[in-house]
């Protein structure tokens, strides 16, 4: 169950208008003219491109990949 009052004094967003307005630009690069996509590689896709726009790309690599010396 959704904690409206803490979730709002939090600063986080309790509407659906945000999930659905990063869902709408999320798919934009799955609809081009002529791609095709099966499911795995539309979520994988997705994921990447969620990572691009929270702007948590480079801490998600840095987080993930074997660190070299």
């Amino acid at each position: 169950m959704i904690q409206y009052r803490e979730f709002a004094e939090k600063g986080w967003q309790i509407g659906s208008g945000p999930t659905e307005a990063c869902c709408k630009t999320l798919t934009q690069g799955l609809k081009g003219s002529g791609l095709r996509w099966d499911a795995d590689n539309a979520e994988a896709l997705m994921a990447l491109e969620s990572l691009r726009q929270s702007d948590l790309w480079k801490k998600y690599w840095t987080n993930r990949l074997p660190q070299t010396t």
